[in-house]
């Protein structure tokens, strides 16, 4: 199977059925998402892989990861390796804790330690703990579908007849997307910081003007710039024609905003909103009052500026 790595290079893996012609092994049966992803951390650090699936491990040649008991497995039992918040390493862990800088240095992105820990935040963590058994804290009734649930799911059903080895390679496919989309999400915030950090220091009275869009909510609240605090509104075109006011969460992720726009416009659109809110192109007003639209950037600043002035409680 010929896939693409984070650098948009081809790259082959396969599952062969002798051992030694593999140059990684990890363990067969039912396969999950630390193995899966180690593998593709694995294809990204070193190009093309033949994998041979086995619980007896007998070419010590070869790089062998989640089985064997060696450096790149976590079923020993004295095994114990901790992250400071309490997630446990699992293989894949251990896979990124030794080559992912490697992978990210390749990358060219300003602080690439921090880069390196983000990564480990929202990708890796929550597959180790998925991989060591350890419970997501406050579990909803819904089942929830992490991304260990989803790599799963691509295990044979006891009454599928297609091979299993079929089945590890469609999920390293799978997670090989999921590792290289999130990569590049990523990367590309890390590219907006610069520019966004420009237009924090152009701002005024408190509304922040984009050029066009890019992730700018997590940057204005992490950013040592004094006006940043200030910024209550985003202004910027959207995607869907005309331009787009945001306002800013309180914190990274939250849809609870500093200021909200004005109670009265709360899930209006068109005609009735023009009305309400004396600007003549605004065409709608979510209901939890966090994003408005508009025609046109003029009446887009003046929405920010109406609701800055504003004096609901």
């Amino acid at each position: 199977m010929i896939l693409k790595n984070v650098y948009n290079e081809n790259v082959e893996i396969l599952v062969v059925d002798n051992e030694f012609d593999a140059n990684f092994i990890t363990h067969s049966g039912t396969f999950h998402a630390d193995e899966v992803m180690a593998s593709v951390i694995l294809l990204n650090k070193f190009g093309s892989m033949k994998i041979y699936r086995t619980s007896d491990v007998k070419n010590h040649n070869a790089f062998i990861y989640d089985v064997g008991f060696g450096l790149f497995d976590h079923h020993q039992a004295y095994f114990n390796k901790t992250r400071n918040n309490g997630i446990k390493y699992a293989s894949c862990g251990l896979v990124w804790e030794s080559f992912g800088k490697d992978i990210i240095n390749k990358l060219n992105v300003p602080d690439s330690d921090a880069f390196f820990e983000s990564v480990d935040k929202n990708l890796i963590m929550d597959i180790d703990r998925d991989d060591n058994g350890q419970a997501l804290k406050n579990e909803p009734e819904i089942k929830q579908q992490t991304l260990p649930n989803l790599i799963a799911s691509f295990n044979p059903a006891w009454n599928d007849e297609e091979e299993e080895s079929s089945c590890f390679l469609k999920a390293v496919c799978f997670a090989n997307d999921v590792f290289n989309n999130m990569i590049k999400k990523m990367k590309a915030k890390e590219d907006a910081r610069k520019i966004i950090e420009e237009k924090i220091n152009e701002s005024k009275d408190g509304i922040l003007i984009l050029d066009q869009y890019m992730p700018w909510k997590d940057i204005v609240l992490q950013s040592e710039n004094g006006k940043a605090k200030d910024i209550l509104y985003a202004v910027f075109p959207s995607k869907r024609g005309g331009y787009n006011v945001v306002a800013t969460p309180v914190l990274p992720g939250s849809f609870d905003v500093k200021k909200p726009f004005p109670k009265k416009w709360a899930g209006k659109e068109n005609e009735e909103l023009q009305k309400i809110s004396g600007v003549e192109s605004i065409t709608f007003c979510h209901k939890n009052l966090f994003i408005c639209a508009c025609e046109t950037f003029s009446d887009a600043v003046k929405i920010a500026k109406i609701s800055i002035n504003n004096k609901d409680d």
